[in-house]
């Protein structure tokens, strides 16, 4: 469970484990919630599962009070 003052963007993440949402960056990388505007890039992620490659770009949630 994420506690209201921790932002997303400072969860450790992992390629793996991912929804498909998650992992084309149509939801947030930490919660899971669906992204809309002002989503905040954890930039590139690397892996592979034997020989697929798993690389995506994380995205997470704007800060809270973020400006948007």
């Amino acid at each position: 469970m994420i506690h209201e003052a921790t932002r997303c963007r400072d969860i450790p993440l992992s390629v793996y484990g991912l929804s498909w949402d998650q992992a084309a960056g149509r939801a947030c990388a930490a919660c899971g919630k669906p992204l809309t505007t002002g989503a905040v890039s954890r930039g590139w992620w690397y892996g592979n599962h034997g020989n697929h490659r798993l690389d995506t770009e994380l995205w997470v949630c704007p800060d809270p009070g973020a400006a948007q």
